[in-house]
């Protein structure tokens, strides 16, 4: 499929890895929320993450980058999409409360223990979709491997995410850097 310059500029937006540095500091903070018994940890670390990114982002990469005006068709688009986004991960989060707490009597913990590495790698491809990224599919993919590691040894809900965390915040520190190092005479 042929691309127009403005779907490869929108989709190079997205390679700096600021998202997959923030989301996998913050995928990891929620593992170890769980591994701690710290619950303010898995509660504080998404708005945390987000602000953490918007901040970068402001700061850092776009100074470098710079900012191209979409066509008005392009913003709706990205809007309508973010919307459903949303939508579609506030169901899937009500989704797996319902059946975390559904299931939690009738199925063993460990089964119950992949459900958040299942909703983050939902989530994960989600932001495959909005970006037009593909490593965030290999994420949702690691995400799932170690969700089913995880039941398989009933290792609790934390590890998958801090390994899936930890993958995205490696590569994501990877990509930043890169785009640091390109980027530096503009700064």
């Amino acid at each position: 499929m042929l691309r127009t310059p403005e779907d490869r500029l929108y989709q190079a937006s997205w390679s700096d890895g600021s998202l997959d540095l923030v989301g996998g500091v913050g995928t990891m903070v929620i593992g170890l929320g769980y591994v701690t018994d710290i619950v303010v940890a898995t509660a504080l670390a998404p708005p945390l993450a987000f602000t953490a990114w918007l901040l970068l982002r402001a700061r850092v990469v776009r100074p470098r980058a710079g900012r191209a005006r979409p066509r008005q068709a392009r913003r709706e688009r990205s809007r309508r999409e973010l919307t459903w986004t949303v939508a579609v991960g506030v169901a899937l989060l009500v989704l797996a409360a319902m059946a975390a707490s559904v299931l939690r009597p009738a199925t063993s913990t460990a089964a119950v223990d992949g459900l958040p590495a299942l909703l983050m790698a939902l989530m994960s491809l989600a932001a495959a979709a909005l970006t037009r990224s593909p490593r965030f599919a290999w994420y949702a993919l690691v995400l799932v491997a170690a969700g089913v590691v995880t039941v398989l040894l009933g290792t609790g809900p934390g590890m998958p995410l801090i390994v899936g965390g930890g993958v995205a915040t490696v590569a994501g520190g990877v990509l930043l850097a890169a785009f640091l190092a390109d980027t530096r005479d503009v700064a």
